[in-house]
């Protein structure tokens, strides 16, 4: 099963645009010392000919920012206030028709009934999230 694994990876390695990714990521990452993120700018600016790297270096250092992230639910908000921020943000208003807008915004109508019929069975959803959405499953004819 693994004999291919070696050969996989250096396949993976050797792409260029692979490598590329790898370097940004790094940049972007808060986790990596400031050190190893200029490393990286230097190899994108002379492997890959991006300047921008060193340029956004320069203008912007990281080391003076932090990113806060939140967790969702074993975050310090607690999991029902959690949970009811995600679903009003996701409701929208009650008005509001789904077919309308997933042809505007281009979503897979698939993805939207999974989600739909997910939050029906998600206990923390409210009763009226749920009503809206079985009437939006209904107008979707599901």
């Amino acid at each position: 099963m693994f004999r291919n694994t070696s050969r996989l990876l250096a396949t993976i390695m050797t792409n260029p645009l692979n490598r590329e990714r790898g370097l940004r990521a790094a940049i972007s990452n808060p986790r990596v010392s400031e050190e190893a993120k200029q490393r990286d700018r230097e190899i994108l600016a002379t492997e890959f000919g991006d300047e921008s790297a060193i340029l956004d270096s320069e203008n912007a250092p990281m080391s003076g920012r932090k990113k806060s992230y939140s967790t969702g639910p074993s975050s310090s908000t607690g999991s029902s206030s959690y949970a009811k921020k995600t679903r009003s943000a996701s409701s929208g208003n009650p008005s509001f028709d789904v077919s309308d807008s997933l042809e505007m915004e281009g979503k897979d109508i698939g993805n939207v009934i999974r989600g739909l019929k997910a939050a029906l069975s998600n206990p923390n959803v409210s009763k009226e999230a749920k009503i809206r959405d079985r009437q939006k499953l209904k107008d979707l004819g599901q």
